[in-house]
């Protein structure tokens, strides 16, 4: 296999859908593990294991999962969040790789939050961090319509922004415009591209 893996993450708000939709613009493969969450949570037997572990009160009336009782719930309880970590999140692994697998050449960039909070940097062939400034996250969280005490508790879940920027291979700066983010990813996607000729060379 001569295509590269890459993992995006980053601070809460920082922007990586932006970025990531910018690195499929160039022309790599891409995939979100917030998607593939969603996926899950539609299947009957995650519903099933989901309503064994936290009952019929994180679903809505139709019998589907209510995203948001079952944020609340997992935000606000760390054991609560621990055990649903614990269920998705090597399914979410193995999505990804096989999304990797089915045209292991290229560039195909994942898109995880939780990237190093699952430490799980050893999955990928390098890993990019976005930041923003906290003004910008903040911001952008509330237009999601995220309650501040929602917007801490999720914070508090994740590793520090210094952390995911001191282990990361790259670093996009997302507080200046998209203008400035997209020369960025130019720049990161050329660097990319030569590692994997190089790859290709030696393989």
């Amino acid at each position: 296999m001569s295509g590269l893996l890459i993992g995006l993450t980053g601070s809460l708000g920082s922007g990586k859908s932006t970025v990531l939709k910018i690195f499929e613009q160039l022309g790599a493969r891409t995939i979100s593990a917030d998607a593939v969450v969603h996926d899950l949570l539609e299947d009957e037997e995650i519903k099933k294991e989901l309503k064994a572990m936290f009952g019929q009160e994180i679903f809505d009336n139709n019998g589907q999962i209510d995203r948001k009782k079952l944020a609340q719930l997992v935000f606000s309880d760390q054991e609560a969040r621990k055990r649903l970590e614990e269920l998705l999140h090597p399914l979410v692994y193995e999505r990804v790789n096989d999304f990797y697998l089915e045209q292991p050449q290229g560039i195909t960039v994942a898109e995880i939050p939780l990237l190093f909070e699952t430490e799980s940097q050893g999955r990928f062939h390098k890993v990019i961090t976005v930041y923003t400034t906290p003004e910008i996250s903040v911001k952008r969280l509330k237009a999601r319509g995220m309650t501040p005490d929602e917007i801490e508790a999720r914070l508090k879940s994740q590793l520090p922004i210094e952390t995911k920027l001191e282990k990361a291979d790259f670093i996009i700066d997302n507080s200046r415009g998209l203008d400035a983010t997209k020369k960025q990813v130019q720049e990161i996607m050329a660097q990319l591209r030569l590692e994997e000729t190089r790859n290709q060379h030696e393989t």
